[in-house]
């Protein structure tokens, strides 16, 4: 009976389910965009991942604290890249932005994350125009709504 259940409808041979390496990229090295990469990387979401940041020391550097801890956890690839690398992702985390200043408010925010926005969202639909974009920066409701208009 349990056996059937591995059998397809036409009871010919068992379905055979392939699925192809799964790759995410985070744009963005900051707080929240390596405890995205981390918790990523335990709980095994991609096969491969790109992290993507304007202070590339400070990515790479980060890549490879990362990647020390590879061994603890399922197989994956983790590298430094640029928007171009990212061609393929399945989904693609941003959490670049500029930090809100102390008094600034989330108009004034708005301004200076729609400007780098403006030039980071056409460049990553370019790459992976098939990709999920999941917005983290902040603020949120309004970047989330810009992305989607450029």
């Amino acid at each position: 009976m349990l056996e059937r259940l591995f059998v397809s409808p036409s009871e010919s041979a068992p379905l055979v389910h392939t699925r192809r390496p799964r790759k995410g990229a985070i744009i963005g090295a900051g707080q929240v965009g390596l405890a995205c990469a981390y918790s990523m990387l335990i709980q095994g979401t991609f096969d491969e991942m790109v992290l993507v940041d304007v202070d590339r020391t400070k990515l790479e550097g980060e890549v490879m604290d990362l990647m020390h801890g590879l061994s603890f956890v399922q197989p994956a690839t983790v590298r430094a890249g640029t928007a171009a690398d990212c061609q393929g992702a399945d989904i693609v985390i941003i959490t670049a932005g500029a930090k809100q200043k102390p008094g600034e408010t989330r108009l004034e925010l708005i301004g200076r994350n729609a400007n780098i926005f403006k030039s980071l969202i056409p460049e990553l639909v370019h790459y992976c125009p098939e990709a999920i974009f999941l917005i983290v920066s902040n603020p949120v409701d309004v970047m989330t709504y810009v992305t989607w208009k450029l």
